[in-house]
């Protein structure tokens, strides 16, 4: 084994390195598929060189399930399914099968060929469902795979058995984890369809080699599936409901998780580690046996459910926390990552149903005590994010602890990264033409990648609301970042909501004369003393007419902190 180790890991090194070289040469989607295509050669090249017949066969159907996914995204059809199937019958034909089912050292239920090849061929399938709708969950699906590979190799290794082919195939497995990490295990990536069969077939099929030798997929994937599914409610269609506001469904635990205030990269890792934990201890259990092996493993799962819940206790926010009032707004309680995610998922659905996101300052929080319109839409917005540092110390005054300021043009900038990867058409609204269109051009340059849909200057009458608003369905754009100004922008978002056609509406203030270059963003060192607002109003001096009103809203707060002045108006 020392040679084929050493083999596996000279291939690692040369992945790293072809990997490091063509990072800069080329663009985002072209290094994905290289790195892509590049994991799919390795483990090819090494069944050829290091594996036997079933470990070539594993790999072999896993390319023809990677081509297959990627032919059914180019081709949709309904014989695809039925191609699936087929494909897995001849898997069970071809490549190692489940002769027997045991749930111990001395229980076996032995099976009959046909039996055998139906039980095979409903393993490979079932693993393919369980990654394919994980994988609609960024980040999870990776993070679960690198750990199903370490625990299939830990288990192979100390069984001191004769399973060559399982032993190198996971050890490969880990190595590609670890060099491909950032386009596997990215909490905001998914594997995708190809990657998600190629991997799921190898790792059912590198599951079931060690079954002769004592091994049964009840041992490493059967944990993670009894205890991964039910978490992400994979009754094939869970995920729709992970961030719906009216689920119906069991709550999973990512959703409790995330709805309690832990955004989703701390999420992922969470729900990962539990896998791990629950998985760790039925290995073990399989492994050592009783009655060691059974109270080791229940001191393992007792620790690390002890260390999950004490994580989720000191990093939870609290009910009443979550979505904190002042005068006639409210702000969500979220982390900027929350945020991203949330509209992630509202992109990815094939509905009409449009969403509105409203940025929210100190003098829009002191406007909203006497504009109605303005205080009507804000309420209306599905998220309302804190943008100014007034507004963070007023809430702490108040005794709210709020996760993180999430400034509009930082949201934009971070959104418009990730709609890079998802390939997600965004529209820019607002501004002069001249700002609009270098807004535009600043963004293709930091984003060679970005779809801009289209984008339209700011200056329209109310008349030509309903030429705008089909501008932008036509388009096909998902997202559109509104640079109106308050309280502009927050009114014309609520009147067209209804208008626009599945699309995420983000008011975004001034941002478009900053990313544009028009305009300066403040250094850090005055955005963390809280003083962006000073450096933005000496760019621009008629800003001191609104300035005027920061001594009244500071003096406001301090009524509403002692009670004088209500905190609620409706």
């Amino acid at each position: 084994m020392g040679r084929i180790y050493l083999l596996i890991t000279l291939t690692a090194l040369g992945c790293l390195v072809f990997e490091k070289l063509t990072k800069r040469r080329l663009s985002m989607d072209q290094w994905d598929y290289t790195r892509d295509l590049l994991m799919l050669a390795s483990m090819s090249l090494l069944s050829i060189s290091v594996g036997s017949h079933a470990s070539s066969v594993i790999i072999g159907f896993g390319v023809i399930f990677a081509a297959m996914a990627m032919g059914e995204r180019l081709y949709p059809s309904m014989l695809w399914p039925v191609l699936k199937i087929s494909l897995a019958v001849a898997f069970a034909f071809k490549g190692p099968q489940i002769h027997f089912i045991t749930l111990g050292n001395d229980n076996l239920y032995y099976l009959s060929p046909n039996a055998a090849i139906v039980a095979t061929a409903m393993w490979l399938l079932l693993c393919q469902a369980f990654m394919r709708e994980v994988d609609e969950i960024s980040g999870l699906s990776g993070h679960l795979m690198a750990i199903t590979w370490v625990l299939l190799w830990g288990v192979s290794f100390f069984l001191g058995q004769d399973l060559k082919d399982a032993v190198w195939m996971s050890f490969a497995g880990i190595l590609i984890c670890l060099i491909f990490w950032s386009r596997i295990g990215h909490t905001y990536r998914r594997l995708g369809d190809p990657l998600v069969y190629f991997w799921s077939t190898l790792i059912a099929g590198t599951s079931l080699i060690g079954v002769s030798k004592g091994i049964t997929f009840a041992t490493i994937l059967l944990p993670l599936s009894l205890f991964a599914l039910p978490i992400m409610e994979a009754s094939l269609g869970f995920v729709g409901k992970t961030f719906a506001d009216k689920a119906r469904w069991n709550i999973s635990l990512y959703e409790r998780l995330v709805s309690m205030g832990i955004d989703h990269p701390q999420s992922v890792r969470l729900v990962s580690a539990f896998c791990m934990t629950l998985g760790v201890s039925v290995s073990l259990f399989q492994l050592i046996g009783s009655p060691w092996g059974l109270r080791i493993s229940l001191l393992i799962l007792a620790v690390g459910t002890v260390a999950f819940l004490t994580y989720i206790f000191k990093n939870a926010v609290h009910e009443d926390q979550r979505r904190p009032a002042l005068w006639g707004i409210f702000v969500d309680n979220v982390s900027l990552d929350y945020v991203l995610n949330k509209v992630i998922f509202w992109t990815s659905q094939e509905d009409d149903q449009s969403y509105m996101i409203v940025t929210p300052n100190a003098l829009v929080a002191e406007r909203s005590r006497y504009d109605a319109k303005l205080r009507e839409a804000i309420k209306s917005a599905d998220l309302s994010l804190p943008d100014g540092a007034g507004l963070i110390w007023a809430f702490k005054l108040l005794g709210v602890k709020i996760q993180e300021r999430i400034t509009g043009i930082d949201f934009m900038k971070s959104l418009c990264q990730i709609a890079q990867h998802r390939n997600i058409p965004i529209f820019l609204l607002g501004g002069t033409p001249e700002v609009v269109e270098e807004a535009a051009s600043s963004l293709l340059k930091d984003h060679p990648n970005l779809r801009i849909a289209g984008f339209h200057h700011g200056y329209f009458s109310q008349d030509e609301d309903d030429r705008v608003c089909r501008m932008i369905n036509e388009s096909g754009a998902r997202i559109l970042f509104v640079g109106l100004g308050v309280p502009k922008q927050e009114l014309w978002i609520k009147s067209n909501l209804e208008r626009l056609k599945g699309i995420v509406a983000i008011g975004v203030g001034g941002s478009f004369d900053v990313i544009s270059g028009r305009l300066k963003r403040a250094p850090e060192i005055w955005q963390r003393m809280g003083l962006e607002w000073l450096y933005r109003t000496i760019q621009e001096p008629w800003r001191l007419k609104r300035i005027i009103r920061l001594p009244i809203f500071m003096a406001l707060v301090i009524l509403t902190r002692f009670g004088l002045y209500s905190r609620r108006i409706d």
